[in-house]
């Protein structure tokens, strides 16, 4: 696990808080905390996982590399991960494409490995 990085126990009811179905994809909150050391995941932020990347909040590089962290970690294509809502603030809606179930069940396995 890497330094900093949080073990979060979540179950499938709190998941449910995280993130919603949508057509053709699963919508997932995110709390966004740019400038950090490292990209990871650093735990939930009330409704919302909360993400630290490296990049600053300038030129939508955080955002970028937003989408590249959750893509890599759920094994996603960087295609199918899009920022629809808060693009320029902190707490965002992220939408992830593919099989509800199975993006359920990545994003579960995700939180609860601690990123």
């Amino acid at each position: 696990m890497p330094r900093n990085a949080v073990t979060i126990e979540i179950s499938e009811d709190k998941l449910a808080e995280l993130c919603c179905e949508g057509k053709g994809g699963l919508y997932l909150n995110v709390h966004a905390q740019p400038g950090a050391r490292r990209a990871q995941l650093r735990g939930l932020h009330g409704d919302a996982v909360k993400i630290a990347v490296g990049e600053a909040a300038q030129d939508g590089k955080a955002n970028k590399a937003i989408v590249r962290l959750i893509a890599k970690a759920l094994d996603l294509s960087v295609s199918s991960v899009e920022i629809t809502s808060g693009k320029t603030a902190r707490r965002k809606r992220v939408f992830l494409s593919g099989d509800v179930a199975g993006l359920k069940q990545s994003t579960l396995n995700w939180l609860n490995a601690g990123g």
